[in-house]
């Protein structure tokens, strides 16, 4: 699977310190459905990329947190966050369920050495060469912590019939599932409850496809 390669790492003051980097570029599709031949073989072409990214040593790497917008850090500590999000959009969803899958998530804590997570793994991050999963770019998110932040994209991205062998391939647990789909409800609800009313009608589709997808919409 392609990564970006970094050319340039540079900073300009714009009145506060930003970074940026000159990355070379890479072809291919953006990876909706009309892009991709085999919804199952991409999925495991992902899982097994997350496998190998795992495994990158993490010695100094940046922790989960407000850097990489709070991808991989403990649930808990997001729940001053999501509840209220929940609330906000309980007029499309099942919002009893939603916080009820919220807080046995809860109870399922990452209590593994933090690892490597990309924390934006949607369509237009991943690219496809004919017809199959080739590529993950903008890593801006990313951070090491808990990747199950990752494993949200059973639900956000990939095919509902898919599921089952991106977990297999990743032997991930119960426990570690289930808190892939908290993080799948996080981003939906967040962004769902902000941009709704016409701010961005395409977001809050793909948003309330999520949801759907956790069998949340009424």
């Amino acid at each position: 699977m392609m990564t970006p390669t970094l050319r340039y790492r540079g900073r300009v003051d714009l009145g506060m310190d930003c970074e940026f980097g000159i990355f070379d570029w890479m072809a291919g599709n953006i990876a909706i459905p009309a892009n991709i031949a085999d919804a199952d073989e991409a999925a495991i072409s992902l899982a097994n990329f997350l496998k190998a990214l795992h495994l990158k040593p993490t010695a100094g790497a940046p922790i989960a947190g407000p850097i990489n917008k709070l991808r991989g850090i403990p649930l808990a500590e997001i729940s001053e966050r999501t509840l209220p999000a929940i609330e906000i959009v309980s007029d499309e969803i099942d919002a009893k369920v939603a916080v009820e899958l919220w807080n046995e998530a809860l109870a399922e804590k990452y209590d593994a050495p933090p690892v490597w997570l990309h924390g934006d793994l949607k369509a237009d991050n991943l690219l496809t060469v004919g017809g199959k999963l080739a590529g993950v770019i903008d890593w801006g998110l990313s951070a090491v912590g808990d990747p199950a932040a990752d494993y949200a994209t059973a639900w956000s991205w990939m095919q509902p019939s898919a599921r089952d062998g991106f977990r297999s391939v990743l032997g991930l647990s119960e426990g570690e599932w289930l808190r892939g789909k908290a993080w799948a409800l996080y981003g939906a609800v967040i962004a769902l409850s902000y941009y709704r009313g016409g701010k961005n009608e395409p977001l809050c589709e793909q948003c309330r496809l999520t949801l759907s997808r956790l069998d949340l919409m009424c």
